[in-house]
């Protein structure tokens, strides 16, 4: 559509304007050439286009208006296909500009002798009054561009407003709701009608508008619950004054719902990482790894139980990784972490005031955030016995009470609950409840510390050279002989964590390739060489295979070293060189 031809109807009026003011016929064409208004012997042919030779299209071509007083004998006509059977007595024709551009054509025509007699002998006053028509017709167009791009830009902003999740009500001063988007009318039960002049206290109660538009002060993530037939709504708010120029004249007010912000802060803290059990190395671990498939299987409470350090956390993501709950939150607390002061409001939450320096709108606790997925309670053995009493009571019932709050809120979480003390020997003393162990400890996992699987230990010291050495750079740093000895007979009472924890820092203090036992740290140094821990009934020949080889690597294939480890096996140094033999041929 031409920028003319949306006039429409308005065109149509200007030019029955102007007939029943002068008596002549009138009118319009738009850049296309195409009648767009007409009056007496021209309404007739409105919608037609016009010749490219017409003097309408000299005009278009020029930019430039004129009379012409004799149809057929002007200049203007003389390439006008259609002069020989022209009707009009007398023409006035003027250009129609917007933003220096010629957008179409007003013309007044004489079709008798009085109506030539009126435009001849008014021409030069007809000519600046169709002139003025022309601008009046420009400026019409100029504002229903401007209208049509305000409504496009209204149209586009609506579409936006309505296809956001977050909730947004505009208010005005009084707190009349003027504006609802449609994820508002959802979280509100309310259609767009409902809430049109709706008082935002009787939709929102609790808000506290009166600061927010007499002050301007805006407030952010603000919690507020309602109930509307029987059903509970539970939103965060954010609400900022609304200004025409320094006057606040109303706010707006963003809500998202609950649901949304914990599953946000589920992706937050999974940091996107979906962990398995197959992440988890050591082959003397298969066992530990089995329980824990099938604890992925369920949604059974799991106890898992092991020294620091040897991966309970792991584990736990592991099995949340592998279940149903998968793509639901995974929330950790280490209760050891927490005063015991704070742990109940982080588990539960808090309402506004529940108690000094309380967060206002209150806060949701752990066991919200985690509603449809996994709550992991670290060093649940530090649990006091009054937030144990109320533990088992969620457990129980499946609800929670917000401190300082009387609404139960019903969750859907699964427990995974982890300690490295020895939970029985607790029981038996009173430091834990026992209906509380009775109910966490449904599907019990027991990880061993990393002395009693030392088989494990070269595949985990290799993995963690492999990882720090790509993190920084030096990806071909290993061990010597020594330094891998003093690693092997260490106890690592720290379990893996200690032994990430040195390797780290062995790579980082490497200045080449090669990690001597010189920078290993001295608890280290100090380890005596032992044998491997035995987890089956061996044969004596691969125990004596196994004592050799261990002796061979604590003291070295030197000539030196093979006396030493002769020495330290109680055998002759022609029995070690004959065993050794024996034991090349057999490989060979």
């Amino acid at each position: 559509m031409t920028r003319l031809k949306q006039l429409g109807a308005m065109a149509q009026q200007v030019a029955e304007a102007i007939a029943s003011v002068l008596n002549v016929e009138v009118t319009v064409a738009d850049e296309t050439l195409c009648r767009i208004a007409g009056t007496g012997r021209y309404s007739g042919t409105t919608g037609e286009l016009l010749g490219q030779d017409s003097a309408f299209a000299r005009v278009i071509e020029t930019g430039r208006g004129f009379i012409i007083s004799n149809p057929g004998q002007d200049s203007a006509c003389i390439t006008c296909e259609v002069k020989h059977r022209c009707h009009e007595r007398a023409q006035v024709c003027c250009p129609i500009k917007l933003d220096g551009a010629v957008i179409g054509v007003i013309a007044l025509g004489a079709f008798n002798d009085e109506q030539r007699s009126t435009l001849l002998e008014h021409q030069s006053d007809l000519f600046g009054f169709i002139d003025r028509m022309a601008d009046l017709l420009a400026s019409k167009a100029a504002e229903a561009e401007r209208l049509h791009a305000v409504k496009a830009l209204k149209n586009q902003l609506e579409t936006v407003i309505n296809t956001v999740n977050e909730g947004i009500i505009a208010v005005d001063k009084a707190g009349r709701v003027v504006n609802i988007n449609a994820s508002a009318c959802k979280m509100t039960g309310l259609t767009g009608e409902e809430a049109a002049e709706v008082a935002i206290d009787s939709l929102l109660p609790g808000l506290p508008l009166a600061e927010l538009i007499r002050k301007g002060r805006e407030f952010t993530n603000r919690e507020i619950s309602r109930r509307v037939q029987g059903r509970r709504f539970h939103y965060l708010i954010t609400a900022k004054p609304w200004r025409e120029g320094a006057d606040v004249i109303g706010a707006v007010i963003t809500l998202r719902e609950m649901a949304e912000v914990r599953k946000f802060v589920s992706q937050l803290s999974s940091q996107n990482v979906c962990y398995t059990l197959d992440m988890i190395l050591g082959d003397e671990l298969q066992p530990v790894k089995s329980a824990a498939l099938k604890a992925a299987q369920t949604s059974v409470t799991v106890l898992i139980q092991g020294e620091s350090g040897t991966g309970k956390e792991l584990f736990a993501r592991a099995i949340h990784s592998g279940g149903s709950r998968q793509a639901k939150p995974f929330i950790a607390v280490n209760c050891a972490a927490i005063p015991e002061t704070l742990l109940e409001s982080e588990l539960f939450g808090y309402e506004e005031g529940a108690f000094t320096g309380a967060r206002r709108g209150g806060k949701p606790g752990k066991f919200e955030l985690a509603d449809g997925g996994t709550l992991f309670l670290d060093e649940i053995g530090d649990m006091s016995l009054i937030l144990q009493a109320k533990l088992l009571r969620v457990l129980q019932d499946r609800r929670i009470e917000r401190v300082g709050g009387v609404d139960a809120i019903p969750v859907d979480v699964r427990i995974i609950a982890a300690t490295h003390k020895d939970i029985e020997a607790m029981v038996k003393s009173g430091e834990f409840r026992q209906d509380l162990y009775y109910r966490i400890n449904v599907f019990p996992i027991t990880i061993p510390p990393l002395r009693q699987r030392q088989g494990d230990l070269p595949a985990l010291i290799a993995y963690f050279l492999e990882k720090y050495g790509a993190a920084l750079g030096k990806a071909a740093v290993s061990l010597d002989r020594e330094a891998e000895r003093c690693l092997l007979a260490y106890d690592w009472p720290g379990n893996v964590r200690e032994l990430e924890n040195t390797i780290e820092y062995l790579v980082n203090m490497a200045t080449g390739s090669r990690i001597t036992a010189e920078a290993l740290p001295a608890r280290l140094k100090a380890a005596e060489p032992r044998l491997p821990a035995l987890n089956r009934i061996m044969p004596l020949a691969e125990l004596e295979q196994r004592a050799i080889a261990a002796a061979i690597a604590a003291f070295g294939d030197t000539a030196e070293g093979k006396n030493q480890a002769a020495e330290a096996l109680g055998i002759s140094r022609a029995t070690l060189y004959r065993r050794l033999k024996e034991q090349k041929n057999v490989s060979e």
